[in-house]
């Protein structure tokens, strides 16, 4: 959560690199497990017992507020799909899994 740059570093996040988005179920068959990764986080970070399912969507709502949007890793609130945002927040895993395709 601290610096999410960081997953380049991990071998399941390197193993799909290079590799075309629609061969990636092969390497990494998990995919539904990551939609739980935030929730999981959550009830790390607030100690919950058991579920913390409704309390982490109330949680995500108060967050955004009225404004809505995607927030970055900090907080900040920035577009995820402009690539010169996503290289200055997240520069390792955007060198690795550019926005736009790559041009030979």
């Amino acid at each position: 959560m601290i610096d999410p740059d960081s997953l380049a570093d991990t071998p399941e996040v390197q193993c799909l690199v290079g590799r075309p988005r629609e061969l990636w179920n092969d390497d990494w068959p998990e995919w539904e497990s990551l939609d739980y990764v935030a929730m999981e986080a959550y009830g790390l970070l607030t100690r919950a017992e058991d579920d913390c399912g409704d309390a982490f969507y109330e949680a995500v709502e108060a967050e955004q507020g009225a404004v809505g949007g995607n927030r970055g890793p900090r907080g900040e609130q920035w577009d995820v799909r402009c690539e010169d945002e996503a290289l200055r927040k997240l520069p390792r895993l955007s060198a690795m899994f550019p926005l736009r395709p790559l041009v030979w």
